[in-house]
């Protein structure tokens, strides 16, 4: 059972907390925000999707606004082999190890409602998601026991309100509710497919198929958090704001079913980090615009793992996350009084460290390049489009198998190296649409 619980607190580790600390925070939160990178998003306010950026926002709003969006985000996150374990002089084919399309495509919604109460107060409720990941590796991956199926689902609920000081600030609040769901799934790969034999002692560790299921937990949660934001208005043209979002701890709680043993509970703690923005708008003349954004998320909070099965520490782990900035510049183009268009870039600065790298998200800085365009279809409807490419660094990642770091230390000198080592690299089209209503 102590083996068991190791390998799941050590999978766990290199899967869902390095996958974590590999910024797997959503910024697509709509299609306009996403013609623009992102930049300006808590105040530039052109519609209600504004709301899942800064709550205080909503005082620039003088009617009642719907918006409805959907991103589809299709990966292009590729691995390729390096180096593999070489336990008595095993020679792995590292191109085995090679595996395109880890992270699978999906579809991200969100929905936004914004109703001024008076020229002073105005309420509104919005649904998105700000984290989630999905890496998928086959089920006789060589590298099974750091790379199987990582599975992060959340969904943020969120009611806010406004209250304009005076002409000049407006400040707001929200609660948010988070649920989320994981699964996790590990498979033994190709170390011990034909056991461990010691000269002159014979078979000491039999045999295991690369396909044979080690590790297996699902859980689920709700979290509690809140948000707080502020918009300066210089004038109608030119207007900033700062936004500050809490970190929310989902305590995953589910089945835990380990290599040979029974289905018991299981427990592993996240904090989802803390994220403050400042954003700035700049109406140049009646049909340029510039916008920027500077957002701060708190990775470095994760100092720690703490992985239990019932009530038992299973495992403590010090990590070592950093804390990260994401730089956004955007320009919009009013056409005429039926359409907009709207580009933007950014950079987005990844929060793994290079010792902490994992290939169930693996993670590197990004540049993003992105365009988009408002369509008015009526006085109080418009759709959104917006497109992004992703450009993300090429990365080596070096891992511990699993499986061969439990191994007793009497067999250290025959395994030798237990590392995986490899070659990744994530890019990402995006495309976004989104429906706006105003009553």
């Amino acid at each position: 059972m102590k083996l068991q619980k190791s390998i799941l607190a050590t999978a766990i580790t290199f899967a869902t907390l390095n996958a974590h600390s590999a910024s797997f925070q959503l910024n697509e939160t709509s299609a306009s925000g996403l013609g623009r990178a992102f930049a300006g998003d808590a105040v530039i306010a052109d519609d209600a999707a504004v709301l899942a950026r800064n709550p205080a926002a909503m005082a620039l709003f003088d009617k009642a606004s719907f918006s409805l969006a959907a991103t589809y985000v299709d990966p292009g996150v590729d691995v390729k082999g390096v180096d593999a374990p070489d336990m008595l002089g095993a020679n792995f084919d590292v191109s085995q190890l090679d595996q395109d399309g880890v992270v699978p495509s999906a579809i991200i919604p969100a929905m936004y409602f914004i109703n001024p109460v008076n020229d002073k107060f105005a309420y509104g409720v919005g649904i998105n998601s700000n984290f989630g990941l999905k890496s998928e590796y086959s089920n006789d991956y060589a590298a099974g026991s750091i790379g199987g199926k990582t599975d992060l689902k959340t969904i943020n609920a969120n009611i806010s309100g406004s209250y304009r000081v005076n002409e000049q600030l407006s400040l707001g609040l929200g609660l948010n509710v988070v649920y989320g769901e994981a699964e996790l799934v590990r498979h033994a790969g190709s170390v011990l497919e034909n056991g461990v034999t010691i000269p002159g002692v014979g078979l000491v560790v039999p045999p295991v198929a690369a396909s044979t299921e080690i590790i297996k937990m699902e859980g689920d949660d709700f979290g509690y958090g809140w948000n707080v934001g502020a918009v300066y208005e210089i004038n109608e043209n030119h207007r900033f704001a700062l936004t500050y979002r809490s970190k929310v701890e989902l305590a995953f709680e589910g089945d835990f079913t380990g290599l040979g043993t029974p289905t018991e509970a299981g427990k592993l703690a996240i904090d989802m980090p803390a994220v403050t923005e400042f954003s700035g708008f700049h109406q140049f003349t009646t049909q340029w615009a510039a916008h920027y954004s500077v957002m701060y998320t708190q990775w470095s909070s994760f100092e720690k793992l703490e992985a239990y099965t019932g009530d038992e520490l299973a495992f403590e782990k010090q990590e070592n996350f950093e804390d990260t900035y994401r730089f956004a510049l955007g320009a919009t183009y009013s056409v005429n009084t039926a359409l907009t268009l709207r580009t933007g870039v950014a950079f987005d600065q990844s929060a793994s460290v290079e010792d902490y790298r994992s290939i169930s998200i693996p993670d590197s800085d990004r540049l993003w390049y992105s365009a988009g365009a408002t369509y008015k279809l009526a006085e109080n409807e418009s759709i959104d489009f917006g497109i992004s490419y992703i450009n993300g660094d090429s990365v080596v990642v070096t891992e511990e198998d699993a499986l061969l770091g439990q191994l007793p230390d009497s067999l250290t000198p025959l395994v030798g190296n237990k590392d995986w080592s490899f070659t990744s690299e994530g890019n990402a089209l995006l495309l976004a649409v989104q429906y706006n209503k105003s009553f």
